[in-house]
């Protein structure tokens, strides 16, 4: 029979080695993946100061 600190090293052992290789197949798949972003930013319209109800006041920007 195997004592508690021996299970425990190979459940620890096993989940680093399970890490270690998502960490490997995630670098590997980035080194495959060629970004290019695109976005196109319109601004519709520009609401001019609001004064809100506690005093303070409120500008919204709607894209």
């Amino acid at each position: 029979m195997h004592s508690f600190s021996y299970r425990a090293n190979a459940l620890l052992t096993f989940s680093l080695t399970i890490l270690a290789l998502m960490c490997a197949m995630a670098s590997l798949t980035d080194n495959f993946n060629s970004p290019s972003p695109t976005a196109t930013v319109q601004i519709l319209n520009v609401n001019r100061f609001q004064k809100r109800s506690n005093g303070d006041d409120e500008r919204s920007v709607g894209f």
